[in-house]
C-alpha cells in the first residue's frame, strides 16, 4: 500500500501532540505500508533517532504567516486565516509534483487546514481515498478562545474566524472521503453536520515502551551526567530523584490554550500549594515560552525550562501532573504520556476531554481553584493515593491508548476503503 502523508509542518523534532500523532502513526504504517511525507518545513532533516519511518520525505519552505494582507483578507473574505496561511502557490505545485511522479492509495491530510488543495488531489490519476484526519474542531476550538480573550478586536476577529471554519467544516465533512477523529465526542459532533460521513475513532496514544521505568531510569541518569542550565535550585531547593518534588506541567508554552492555563495556575493556585509545602518546585516545561510564561520564573518555587531534549526526567521527580486547561480540543497526549510514565494527573475537565478516564480511579478531575487546590494538596500528601492513579493511569494506557494499537487501527480503515473500491470495479 502506498500512503501520502500530507501534513502543515514535520513531525521533527517530537516536541508537540500532533507532530507526536503524525510520527507515531506513521511509524506503525510504514510495518506494513509505503509512507511519504510531503509538509512544509525548512532545511530539518528526519533524525535517525527516533527512526525516520517515512520512504520519502518532501518539505516547502513556508511563506510567512498572519501578515497584514492575510488577515484582513481573512476578516472581509470566507476563507479563515490558518487556511491562508497554509494555502501556497510553491506547495501547491509540490503536491502536484510528487502526485504525477508517484501513484498513492491513500493520501491523509493532517487537519482542515490544508483544504485548499483538494482540486489537486481530486485531480490525481491515481483517485487516491482523501482523508481528513482532525486533530480538533478548529470551531470549537476558536469560539473556546473568543469566549476568553479580553481583547475586543481579537475577540471580534476570532469569534469570525470561528464561523468562517464551522463553514468550512461543513463542507470538508462530505468533500473528503473519510474522516479520523480522535475521540468518540469528536466524532459525533462531525456527524452532527453531516449524518452520513464516514467517520473513524483514532484515539492518541502514547509510546508505553519508552516510559517503561528501565527507560525513565535510564534516561535519568543520563541527564544527571551532564550539566543542565534548567536544573536549578529554585528558592534553595534542588528537586531530587530521592523525593519526587515536583509539580509538572507539559506542553508547547506557544500555544495559546497552555499559556492560558499555567498563567491562570501559577498566579492563582500555586501560591497556596508552595505556602503550604515549600519544598515543592512547580516546573513549566515546553519549547518556547511566551513571554507572559517566562515571568512565571520570577515567582516563588517556580521554573520554566523552555525546550528539553528528554521530558523523562522531569516525570520521574514528580508527584503530579497538571492540565489546568480552560480552552482546547482533541485529546491531550501530555495526560497519556504523564501515566505511562507513572505520574498521577490532576486534570480540568475540559482539559482531560476526549479521554476514558474516570475521576478518582485513573485521575483527578479538579474544575475550580478550590478543587484544584484540594486535589493536588491530596495527590502530594497522600501517598497511597498517588500510587492508585498511577497503577490505573499505567493500566489504561497499556491496555487502550498504546500507538500501536491506534496504528493498526487506521491500516485497516485504508484496508476497508480500497477493498470497497475494489468490489465497486468487479
Amino acid at each position: 500500500m502506498r500512503v501520502l502523508h500530507f501534513a502543515p509542518r514535520v513531525c521533527w523534532p517530537l516536541d508537540t501532540g500532533a507532530k507526536l500523532r503524525n510520527y507515531h502513526l506513521a511509524r506503525v504504517l510504514a510495518e506494513r505500508a509505503d509512507v511519504t511525507l510531503l509538509a512544509f518545513g525548512g532545511n530539518e532533516q528526519p533524525p535517525n533517532n527516533p527512526e525516520n519511518p517515512y520512504a520519502k520525505v518532501v518539505t516547502v519552505k513556508r511563506d510567512p504567516g498572519y501578515t497584514a494582507a492575510k488577515i484582513i483578507r481573512g476578516a472581509v473574505g470566507r476563507t479563515p486565516l490558518s487556511l491562508l496561511n497554509y494555502t501556497t502557490a510553491a506547495m501547491k505545485q509540490a503536491l502536484a509534483q510528487i502526485l504525477s511522479e508517484q501513484d498513492f492509495d491513500v493520501v491523509q491530510v493532517e487537519s482542515i487546514h490544508l483544504m485548499g488543495y483538494l482540486p489537486i488531489l481530486r485531480a490525481a490519476t491515481a483517485r487516491p481515498h482523501v482523508i481528513c484526519d482532525w486533530h480538533n474542531i478548529e470551531s470549537e476550538l476558536m469560539q473556546r478562545y473568543s469566549e476568553r480573550e479580553s481583547n475586543l478586536l481579537r475577540r471580534t476577529y476570532a469569534r469570525k474566524t470561528a464561523r468562517q471554519l464551522r463553514t468550512l467544516e461543513q463542507k470538508a465533512t462530505h468533500d473528503f472521503d473519510g474522516h479520523v477523529v480522535v475521540s468518540q465526542r469528536d466524532r459525533e459532533r462531525l456527524l452532527q453536520l453531516d449524518s452520513a460521513s464516514s467517520i473513524s475513532v483514532i484515539e492518541n496514544g502514547v509510546d508505553s515502551a519508552y516510559y517503561s521505568d528501565q527507560e525513565m531510569e535510564k534516561a535519568h541518569a543520563a541527564w544527571l551526567t551532564h550539566p543542565h542550565p534548567d536544573r536549578a535550585a529554585i528558592d534553595g531547593v534542588m528537586p531530587s530523584p530521592s523525593k519526587a518534588n515536583r509539580i509538572v506541567f507539559v506542553g508547547s508554552m506557544d500555544y495559546h490554550a497552555n499559556i492560558d492555563g499555567v498563567v491562570d495556575f501559577a498566579r492563582e493556585i500555586w501560591p497556596q500549594i508552595y505556602e503550604r509545602n515549600p519544598e515543592l518546585v512547580l516546573t513549566i516545561v515546553g519549547r518556547d515560552p511566551a513571554a507572559e510564561v517566562r515571568q512565571l520564573a520570577s515567582l516563588r518555587g517556580i521554573e520554566v525550562t523552555g525546550t528539553v531534549a528528554d521530558v523523562r526526567p522531569y516525570y520521574l521527580e514528580a508527584v503530579a501532573a497538571i492540565v489546568p486547561l480552560n480552552v482546547g480540543g482533541g485529546s491531550r497526549l501530555k495526560i497519556l504520556e504523564a501515566m505511562a510514565a507513572g505520574v498521577a494527573v490532576v486534570s480540568t475537565t475540559l482539559g482531560a476531554e476526549g479521554l476514558e478516564v474516570q475521576h478518582g480511579v485513573n485521575i483527578l478531575i479538579a474544575d475550580t481553584n478550590a478543587q484544584l487546590l484540594d486535589a493536588i494538596t491530596g495527590v502530594v500528601e497522600n501517598e497511597g493515593l498517588r500510587q492508585k492513579l498511577y497503577d490505573a493511569g499505567r493500566a489504561l494506557v497499556s491496555n487502550r491508548y498504546d500507538w500501536a494499537r491506534a496504528g493498526e487501527s487506521l491500516f485497516g480503515i485504508y484496508e476497508r476503503l480500497l477493498a470497497a473500491r475494489m468490489n465497486e470495479k468487479n
